[in-house]
């Protein structure tokens, strides 16, 4: 008799010690659950906070532009031209379809590229120019 009671007060404890650790399990796996998407959801805010401080700068770019050069840059795809000729076509030499801006934050240099991407209409559904921004960093990734 003796012994059946160390064999229940030993089930006992394994027991507890099962339900204790499955508890355990679950706690941690909320938490980490939540961590995950708290990270996850910094990570995409400060993407699009350094997409939209380029693309403030890309805009502030176009807005000095005259109409005639602005609608000539639209035309050919391209951020801006390097001649002061605004009437014609700018040269490829001349042409630039890429911008790009550098950023700190909280310490970390991330460089944002604006850059246009060109297809031929029946390919993107009537679109021929795309501005495409994209983030890349020294050291820590984004």
């Amino acid at each position: 008799m003796w012994k059946n009671k160390k064999g229940a007060a030993l089930l006992q404890v394994l027991l507890i010690t099962a339900v204790l650790a499955g508890m355990a399990t679950m706690l941690l796996r909320a938490s980490l659950s939540r961590t995950t998407a708290a990270r996850k959801t910094r990570r995409t805010v400060s993407a699009q906070m350094l997409v939209n401080s380029c693309m403030a700068e890309v805009n502030t770019i176009w807005s000095i532009k005259s109409p005639e050069a602005f609608a000539r840059d639209m035309s050919q795809c391209i951020m801006y031209c390097r001649s002061n000729n605004v009437t014609s076509a700018c040269s490829t030499a001349n042409s630039v379809k890429t911008h790009e801006c550098n950023m700190t934050v909280n310490g970390n240099a991330y460089t944002v590229t604006a850059e246009f991407t060109t297809s031929s209409p029946e390919e993107d559904g009537g679109r021929k120019c795309e501005l495409v921004y994209t983030i890349s960093s020294e050291g820590d990734t984004l």
